[in-house]
């Protein structure tokens, strides 16, 4: 959920904070909720507003701002339906790594506080102390995001770009690393058992060390950086999520027993809602 806040000088911020059953949705999830079945998408967005709440990353908002026609148009109006039942999440997995290591809140180490205070500037909302009451929710719709976005997809695609390609190379070498010296993983990069503390770090180390491993017979491409840090976020932080078919295979081979979130891909995004209905 996105609201204001008062600093101490009086000076109107925003805050973000989850209240209700956390969902993360990918790319695809986004676009066919918004673009495809009516009845569906209005039974998602009532359970939105019955107690629901969608975690929302920049690299969501990059690529819905990169679709064209009605189907830009559709998303928008999704987008305008969940209002302000949103929480920023972080683009780069790592970053909630260290806050973890901190033993910050999970909602304090996957929030981005670089979106809301980006949000707060396009908005301008440095108010004084006695126009707070003038402020409505509106203000907070995920509509606006879009908005916000659409004028700088380019670059916000160019740092998308750049965080996949620093990532992808790191995996590259951990396995350069592995095939030099087959116990350098086990030292530096230790299979973790879950503990809901860390829930992001388990499923970041754990599935480090299965790209790995897979690494072997499978060469990452671009966008496989991107894929792995919604995979983190959205099994560690969200109730339910929706990633493709080969990272759902991929967080369900994390070791077990876990508290990941359920994993729901294209062909089961029917399943994904009767679930946040419940």
């Amino acid at each position: 959920m996105i609201g204001f806040d008062l600093n101490s000088e009086g000076k109107l911020g925003l805050k973000a904070w989850v209240s209700g059953f956390p969902v993360f949705l990918d790319q695809f999830a986004f676009h066919r909720l918004a673009c495809e079945d009516p009845r569906r998408r209005t039974k998602f967005v009532e359970s939105v507003h019955n107690g629901a709440e969608v975690l929302f990353s920049v690299s969501n908002a990059a690529e819905l701002c990169c679709l064209q026609g009605d189907s830009f148009k559709q998303a928008r109006e999704f987008m305008d339906e969940i209002g302000p039942r949103w929480f920023p999440v972080e683009l780069d997995a790592m970053e909630a790594v260290k806050r973890e290591k901190k033993g910050l809140r999970p909602d304090q180490c996957c929030a981005c506080a670089r979106f809301m205070s980006d949000l707060l500037a396009f908005h301008s909302l440095e108010l004084p102390k006695d126009q707070v009451l003038g402020v409505t929710p509106e203000l907070f719709n995920l509509r606006h995001v879009m908005d916000w976005l659409a004028p700088q997809r380019d670059s916000v695609t160019r740092g998308k770009k750049d965080l996949d390609a620093a990532l992808v190379a790191r995996i590259k070498h951990y396995r350069a690393k592995h095939d030099a010296d087959p116990k350098w993983l086990d030292r530096n990069i230790p299979a973790l058992w879950f503990d809901p503390a860390i829930a992001g770090t388990f499923a970041y180390q754990n599935l480090v060390r299965l790209m790995v491993f897979e690494a072997k017979s499978y060469t990452m491409m671009p966008g496989d950086g991107i894929d792995f840090c919604q995979a983190v976020i959205g099994s560690a932080y969200a109730s339910v999520a929706t990633l493709d078919k080969n990272w759902k295979r991929r967080i369900e081979a994390l070791p077990k027993p876990n508290g990941l979130a359920p994993i729901y891909y294209e062909a089961t995004l029917d399943k994904l809602v009767e679930s946040v209905e419940q």
